[in-house]
């Protein structure tokens, strides 16, 4: 701090600094009201979109979040494991491009002798395809069900074809973007007699999860994750239309263990956390939210660490960029991610460590964070994830320093260790 004052007091010293000083400071008291208003918010029952809050960092770098400050941290002692890990299985399906049953169940075999325990899938990864070859491979590798926990979706119905009501068809219930054919369908291998239909209510959630079970030939699943409930229609009816309460009743029967949430919007997730009791949902997987790019989640996740929910952390590698790649939130990254991305990578290498064992370390800080999803698509790819975890236990305190100091990360981010 006493650095800060003596950097305030020489900006303010040099005339030719004083517009920026008086930039950081409108910022500064802007960001107040905004925080305020939003608690506002809050208090009276109301969840509104919130305004990122920017915190002021060195050169021209911003970084969004409105309550990382009270973020607690894991102890530097911990030393993370496969435990920590959750595979995600919608590359099982051939994600961006065709893969075969076989090298599903390498995958799922190479994952299970590593050490993985728990699995994430949904009926929308390939129209129920990751789920059919996630259970496939797990019936033929061996695995022991009694200490696999498997994770899917609900949200979203698989129906053949010549069931799909025309009321369905044209009343934007089936998801046509997903449907082989389609140029926005991301899963070639998907079935072409299968149509993904729309459907958050509680009958809707009880199909689904049967649906599952039968896909997979499995007994049970751990946890229901309500997925992609991230327009108003769809939240209203998984709110009001009975879907909420019908996970709820499927827990208290005993056939899952958690209720779930697995979405992308952070205004929508921490408007799920409002608008239902304490005590409903047992996880949250948020993707996209909370990288080394990213940190948009921050307030769902101050809000999950406040409710005693455990956050499961997809998204990490910040759609692949931080692992090689050139896509950023389903489209081309823009140049200033780009620039950013480099100056991570030129970090992580003045310290001698992959840049995806920063991510993984950084992604697993926060004490809220129960595991993080690694989706892999291949059995090197589930070993090259191992190799960084092992990588991630060695990111050295200097480098969060480094990064804070330098303006890559606000002063308030949790970072293993809590600097």
């Amino acid at each position: 701090r006493s650095r800060a004052r003596a950097r305030a007091s020489n900006d303010a010293a040099d005339r030719s600094r004083v517009p920026n000083l008086a930039h950081v400071l409108a910022v500064t008291a802007l960001a107040v009201v905004v925080a305020l208003y939003v608690r506002a918010g809050s208090a009276h029952g109301r969840v509104t979109r919130p305004t990122p809050i920017i915190f002021a960092t060195k050169g021209t770098e911003r970084m969004t979040t409105s309550a990382s400050a009270s973020l607690g941290s894991h102890p530097a002692s911990r030393k993370l494991t496969v435990e920590n890990l959750i595979l995600g299985c919608s590359p099982l399906a051939g994600i961006y491009a065709s893969s075969t049953p076989e090298r599903a169940t390498a995958t799922v075999r190479t994952a299970l002798e590593a050490g993985f325990t728990r699995f994430d899938t949904a009926p929308h990864y390939g129209l129920g395809l990751s789920e059919r070859r996630l259970g496939d491979a797990l019936r033929e590798c061996g695995a022991d069900m009694s200490t696999t926990r498997v994770y899917t979706k609900v949200g979203r119905v698989m129906k053949p074809t010549h069931t799909v009501t025309d009321a369905e068809k044209r009343g934007g219930k089936v998801e046509w973007g997903n449907v082989p054919g389609d140029p926005g369908c991301i899963f070639p291998d998907a079935p072409v007699d299968v149509l993904p239909v729309l459907d958050y209510t509680g009958p809707g959630f009880r199909r689904s999860h049967d649906d599952s079970l039968q896909r997979m030939c499995i007994e049970r699943v751990d946890g229901l994750r309500i997925h992609d409930a991230e327009d108003e229609a769809r939240y209203a009816e998984a709110v009001n239309g009975g879907g909420v309460a019908e996970l709820v009743k499927l827990r208290e029967a005993g056939f899952i263990n958690e209720v779930s949430l697995g979405m992308n919007d952070a205004y929508f997730v921490q408007r799920m956390l409002h608008d239902n009791p304490a005590g409903t949902f047992d996880s949250v997987m948020m993707a996209g939210s909370w990288n080394l790019l990213d940190q948009d989640g921050g307030d769902v996740l101050l809000e999950c660490q406040r409710r005693g929910v455990k956050v499961h952390n997809a998204g990490i590698f910040a759609s692949g960029l931080l692992v090689g790649g050139s896509h950023y939130k389903y489209g081309p990254a823009p140049p200033e991610i780009v620039e950013r991305t480099e100056r991570w990578k030129a970090l992580a290498a003045k310290y001698d460590v992959p840049l995806p064992a920063v991510a993984i370390a950084f992604a697993c800080a926060p004490s809220v964070v129960d595991g993080c999803a690694v989706g892999v698509k291949s059995p090197d790819e589930v070993t090259q994830n191992v190799a960084w975890l092992s990588d991630a236990n060695a990111v050295p305190m200097q480098l969060w320093e480094d990064a804070k100091s330098s303006g890559l990360l606000a002063e308030g981010v949790p970072v293993p260790g809590g600097v």
